[in-house]
This record gives structure tokens, C-alpha cells and sequence, in this order.
């Protein structure tokens, strides 16, 4: 009995982590709009949202010791991060910068952990909206 429990409980945890992202230390994410790692593109000028369990402060990104890096290698810093939410959980919203490509977005947070997160960079040219792909509302005051 308690083997098949746990192995329920462990077939629950896989479903429920999101696919394709990586993390190291104690960080964990959580759920990132739009759902990149679900197939959803983004553009240069997209507002994403990233929701774990710690970010760190807005004062951490603003003195630089936290990151999210866009590819190409070694990385386009992101613009304008910022934390609308310190816990419970976490979320993170910056704009995906301009020359951003399709690859691998690296997040460090200071003395938390790494994660690395697949997305698809598009075009410029108008797509058609692909259902629960739809971007986060940009904060009230973006810089």
C-alpha cells in the first residue's frame, strides 16, 4: 500500500512540473507566461512572467546579482525585470529584448539556484494567436 502510494505521489509530481525547464538549487518555476515551454512563441517587445518560489528583491536586479539572459550566447540581458510579487510565489515580469533568438533562456537568482527555460522567439511578422498563449498585462508603471 504504501509503495503504490508513493509512487502515485510521484507520478502526480511529474505531471505537475513543467516540461522542458531545468532547475538547479533551491529554486523552482513554477509556471512562465506565456507558456513558452508549451509550444507559445514570443517576440522582441513581449512581456513575459515567470512565477517560483523566490526571486530575490527588486533591489537584487537592480544591482545586477540576478539575471535572466536571452539567447544568443553569452546572452542578452532582459529588459526592464521586475518583481510584482516577492512570494508566495514569486513572480518575476521583464520584456524579451530586441535580437533575442530561439534557445535557451537562463534565470539566476543570487544564493537561490539557476534554471534554464526553451523558448521560441519569432519574427516581427503579424502570427495567428494560439489558444492559452496570451501574454501577461504589463505592469502599471513600465519603465
Amino acid at each position: 500500500m504504501k509503495r503504490s502510494l508513493w509512487l502515485l505521489l510521484v507520478a502526480l509530481a511529474a505531471c505537475t512540473a513543467p516540461q522542458g525547464i531545468r532547475t538547479t538549487g533551491s529554486l523552482r518555476i513554477q509556471s512562465v507566461q506565456p507558456d513558452v515551454v508549451g509550444g507559445c512563441r514570443v517576440r522582441a517587445g513581449d512581456w513575459m512572467l515567470l512565477t517560483g518560489n523566490t526571486f530575490g528583491t527588486q533591489a537584487d536586479w537592480d544591482r545586477g546579482s540576478n539575471h535572466a539572459l536571452f539567447p544568443p550566447d553569452p546572452g542578452l540581458p532582459a529588459e526592464s525585470p521586475e518583481i510584482t510579487r516577492a512570494e508566495n510565489p514569486a513572480t518575476l515580469m521583464f520584456r524579451v529584448p530586441q535580437g533575442a533568438q530561439s534557445g535557451t533562456l537562463r534565470l539566476h537568482v543570487e544564493g537561490v539556484g539557476d534554471a534554464e527555460i526553451p523558448i521560441v522567439v519569432e519574427g516581427l511578422a503579424p502570427q495567428m494567436a494560439v489558444p492559452g498563449c496570451e501574454l501577461p498585462t504589463p505592469p502599471q508603471n513600465p519603465n
